[in-house]
């Protein structure tokens, strides 16, 4: 089991019948604003061919409603000037200045606007939006485009801006109220950077009978009209065959109010069969994205970030997804006044594009608070701190490749007499293995940061012969083909293959990029080959608060990729792969938002699993969010919260294939883990340490080596200020974390597995509490075992000092303690399938078995409070 980390010093400082279910998700992980927060997934066809009529060419016919806004209202929108008067519901709504208004003055409202005169049901709608300012917090601002409605039933294509400036679009039909609202096709990413004043189009079309198709797409002003971006047929019983022409907005529950939003346009045209489309959709409906903060790639485009002053393109923005853009495929708008920058050394240039600044140092220590340093393509061999006193933007030139590079390609090797040296390298890097510069490792075993087997573990140095990494040694008699040895007083490095014809790069710099300013964001770049020692935290690092590290590969890195200690950080489409200790870590960092990021293959150096490496740990830290990110690979743990986390969001991430425990919660408190794949994993699936008030709902574990759910206690206690875990920020002791476990509810989760001694494990090493002190719930879960002897106990229950109860099998388990009545058991047959969905005939019990969502997780869900879920396990895809 985890053990206690050793602690930091620098750190410190700073629901239908199953036949009818045709797709693989409930909706979205995150609520993306509903009028009542609900998602009933009903029946359609997402890839269903097309009937006659929806395949049919269709061409724009005669005008069915026309509104330019030009008059005042100071309630209502009124009447149109093609289309009748509006049917409004939800206060809020007005027109002045050419534009219908609608604004916000309380979170989790909507707005909504009908023209219920026109019944139509082969049309195309459009209008234009402006958003005023980014939405503040939450999911954002909503608006919709209905068609077919009665302004209760409807088609309707969903726009929301998030508060990053991204714009996601959706496709949804509601029949009969908010509360059945079923999302035909998921979100797909649109546009992203947006700022204050920004305009958007926004175009749905509905067409066919039998089967309906609906189609919709949004663009930037200024930008090329794209292809359809989301199709849709619908062959349900619920499919709508007419209806009038309406808008619908919504501000996100989280959201900051006030917010407002405006409409300056709204037409809509009869489409009538045809031969001569010029404005096709595709001939198959695409199919639904996996998630709806996960899209599916597209290449959406939107007005080219280029120099003012020169001539205007559009580039196309990297899809969405999980991960960076490839570095070199970004495109950022670049805002007037923009400073340039190109690879260098130097301390010249004025910051135009035609006489760039000659290094990113002297870029930051040039330009004004405020800039936007525009990176040219090329490799910076720099080591930059930004100061408090400058905040910027950096990011590279769209479509252009940056990195930030640690090492320098050495020439001039020469045969010695164990391989091959080159002279004049110094660099003596702290090869302390503790987050405290200089001190040694730790002497007591269990928070040893160094496995003996591995002991240059903690040295930084690294040397790459084309493009592979080679293999530090203690000393030059141990050199051989495929390592290295530094000599720092002698500055030399062996090398022991032949480097002739070959490309050698050595590492000459520890960190890469220290932003310290408030509101600073970093984005479209890569970050590699630096040699930071275990006590610099991270070869990039965010030091102050509301800092956005945004599109970053961050690689190949000593020990630990990226880390944060401030408040309000973002990490948005991170990979990072490759780094010697850790993907990425945070203390003191309250209000994290770990989103759409990749941690995978760290910990190459292979440190001890504890008291920390692996894809993430975060400590210390208080409402973070971890959202639909992968924690692969690692070859220890995947994702670790630890130290007296509070009110934590683990939802809609996989965690797969790490070599120690997929997900560790440890002496913290008040944290959901819901919609999670944790699978494959070399020990625990989900391990629970002496942390309260956990909401385990609608996950998948299973194939992990040893007990998939494991709750521990164990003898710490907040109430002893002498152990090590505490965050000193709070009163102490702080008894909202008072390392206990309790009030732990799991539910509508699929547990499989084929070894280990159980499914489900509580035990208390304190021998303190039973596992009904505990104040445990399991109910409406998938267990499965490889046979009835494998593991041979579902549940052992712990029962403080005396022997815990084995339960064989869940009939057992249930008599007893009265705890999964609605679970089911299945032994031997496989309930999911290699990629960690539920096989056909698992999708059906578990329908059967799931039970309702509390409001909390339904919100996460997007689904209504009390609703029971589809099913049990993760509603992911691989």
């Amino acid at each position: 089991m985890p053990r206690t980390p050793n602690r930091t010093t620098t750190a410190d400082r700073a629901a239908p019948t199953a036949a009818r279910r045709s797709v693989k998700r409930l909706g979205s992980v995150l609520a993306t604003g509903l009028a009542a927060g609900a998602l009933l997934l009903t029946s359609f066809t997402a890839t269903a061919p097309a009937s006659a009529a929806a395949s049919t060419g269709w061409e724009h016919g005669a005008p069915i409603v026309t509104d330019t806004f030009k008059r005042d209202a100071a309630s209502g929108f009124g009447a149109a000037e093609l289309g009748g008067k509006y049917t409004t519901s939800g206060k809020g709504l007005s027109v002045s200045s050419g534009a219908g208004v609608i604004s916000f003055d309380t979170a989790a409202t909507a707005r909504q606007a009908v023209l219920t005169g026109v019944q139509t049901g082969d049309a195309q709608a459009s209008t234009t939006v402006v958003v005023p300012a980014l939405p503040r917090g939450g999911n954002g601002v909503s608006v919709g485009l209905q068609l077919r409605s009665d302004g209760a039933s409807y088609y309707q294509g969903t726009l929301r801006i998030a508060p990053n400036g991204s714009a996601f679009l959706g496709i949804s039909r509601v029949d009969g109220s908010a509360s059945k609202q079923s999302r035909l096709q998921d979100e797909v990413l649109v546009a992203s950077a947006l700022q204050a004043g920004s305009t958007i189009n926004l175009d749905v079309r509905v067409h066919g009978d039998t089967t309906v198709r609906v189609a919709a797409r949004a663009w930037s002003l200024g930008a090329a009209t794209p292809s359809w971006q989301r199709v849709v047929d619908d062959q349900s019983d619920q499919r709508i065959t007419k209806g009038g022409i309406g808008v619908w907005s919504y501000l996100s529950s989280a959201t900051a109010a006030p917010a407002s939003l405006t409409v300056t346009a709204l037409n809509a045209v009869a489409l009538i069969p045809g031969t001569n489309d010029t404005d096709p959709e595709p001939a198959t409906p695409t199919t639904p994205t996996p998630d709806p903060a996960e899209p599916a790639p597209t290449t959406p485009t939107v007005p080219a970030p280029v120099d003012p002053a020169a001539p205007t393109t559009e580039v196309p923005v990297a899809s969405a997804g999980r991960g960076s853009a490839p570095v070199g495929t970004t495109a950022y708008p670049i805002p007037s006044g923009a400073k340039y920058v190109k690879a260098g050394n130097g301390t010249s240039g004025t910051g135009t594009l035609a006489s760039p600044y000659t290094s990113l140092a002297y870029a930051v220590a040039t330009a004004p608070s405020g800039s936007t340093l525009v990176l040219r393509a090329g490799i910076y061999r720099e080591s930059v701190s930004v100061s408090g006193a400058k905040k910027v933007t950096i990011e590279a030139y769209p479509n252009e490749a940056v990195w930030l590079d640690g090492s320098d390609t050495v020439t001039g090797w020469k045969k010695s007499t164990t391989g091959w040296a080159v002279g004049g390298i110094s660099t003596n890097f702290d090869s302390g293995p503790t987050f405290t510069k200089g001190a040694p490792d730790n002497t007591a075993e269990s928070t040893k940061f160094v496995d003996p087997a591995y002991p240059m573990a903690a040295h930084p140095e690294q040397v790459w012969v084309n493009g592979t990494a080679q293999k530090e040694v203690a000393s030059e008699k141990a050199v051989t083909a495929g390592t290295f040895y530094v000599d720092d007083a002698g500055k030399r490095v062996v090398l022991g293959s032949d480097p002739t014809g070959k490309t050698v790069d050595v590492t000459k710099r520890q960190t890469a990029l220290a932003v310290k300013s408030v509101g600073s964001i970093v984005r479209g770049i890569g970050v590699r080959n630096y040699g930071n020692s275990v006590y610099q935290m991270g070869a990039i690092t965010a030091q102050a608060n509301s800092i956005t590290f945004e599109n970053l590969v961050v690689k190949n890195n000593a020990t630990i990729g990226m880390h944060t200690w401030g408040s309000g950080v973002t990490f948005a489409n991170i990979t990072s792969t490759g780094n010697g200790m850790q993907g990425g870590g945070a203390n003191n960092a309250d209000n994290l938002v770990v989103k759409n990021s990749v941690f995978s293959g760290n910990n190459v150096e292979r440190f001890k699993r504890t008291p920390a490496s692996g894809g993430f740990k975060i400590s210390r830290s208080r409402t973070v969010s971890f959202i639909n990110s992968d924690f692969q690979d690692n070859t220890s743990v995947g994702l670790w919260l630890d130290e007296s986390v509070y009110n934590a969001k683990v939802v809609g991430n996989r965690v797969t294939g790490n070599g120690a425990s997929g997900l560790i919660l440890e002496i913290s408190d008040t944290i959901t883990v819901a919609n999670n794949i944790i699978a494959g994993n070399a020990r625990y699936g989900l391990w629970i340490g002496s942390t309260g008030n956990v909401q385990i709902w609608n996950n998948t574990l299973t194939g992990n080596t040893l007990t998939a759910l494991q709750i521990t206690q164990d003898t710490r206690r907040q109430t002893n200020l002498s152990q090590a875990g505490h965050d000193r920020r709070q009163p102490q002791p702080d008894m909202t974390v008072p390392w206990l476990v309790r009030n732990i509810t799991v539910s509508n989760n699929v547990v499989s597995g084929a070894a280990g001694g159980c499914l489900v494990c509580v035990e208390d090493q304190s021998k303190e509490f039973t596992a009904e002190q505990m104040k445990l719930t399991l109910n409406g879960n998938l267990y499965q075992r490889a046979s009835a002897s494998a593991p041979s106990l579902v549940v052992r229950w712990g029962q403080a000092g005396a022997t815990p109860k084995s339960f064989k099998t869940l009939a057992e388990f249930t008599k007893a303690t009265g705890q999964d009545k609605r679970s089911a058991l299945v032994d031997g047959t496989a309930v999911t399938t290699a990629s960690y969905q539920l096989t056909p005939a698992a999708l059906a019990k578990s329908a059967a078995i799931s039970v309702p969502l509390p409001n909390a997780v339904a919100a996460l869900f997007g689904q209504t409070p009390g609703a029971a879920p589809a099913r049990t396990g993760s509603l992911l895809t691989p």
